[in-house]
């Protein structure tokens, strides 16, 4: 059996989590590994980052996967302004979803 290629990139995608379950499908089959990282927001967009460590070789088939899976939309959100209107119960139109990637050059793996 061949040796895997070894990591030599450690990518972050920050993501909305109910686009999360799609994602995470979609790179176990494709045979990614990803650790989840859970963070707080005061918007109802929850953000949650993964993780990722591959070969530089497989980032064009990674991002083919997230641009299938996390989509821009727009939504009527909460306004999270402090207003004496604030009562009224007033919503905005903002864009949601999406991700953004971070690929970061990694000199040294270790798996212990």
């Amino acid at each position: 059996m061949p040796a895997p290629d070894p990591i030599n990139q450690l990518v972050v995608v920050t993501l909305a989590r109910e686009q999360l379950d799609e994602l995470i499908q979609h790179l176990t089959q494709d045979g990614f590994q990803a650790t989840q990282v859970d963070r707080g927001s005061l918007l109802q967009e929850i953000p949650v980052s993964l993780l990722i460590g591959l070969n530089r070789v497989r980032l064009p088939r990674l991002l083919k996967h997230v641009r299938e899976c996390c989509h821009v939309r727009r939504r009527f959100i909460p306004a999270q302004a402090e207003t004496p209107w604030q009562s009224l119960g007033m919503m905005i139109e903002a864009e949601v979803g999406g991700a953004v990637v971070y690929a970061l050059d990694v000199d040294r793996f270790e798996q212990l």
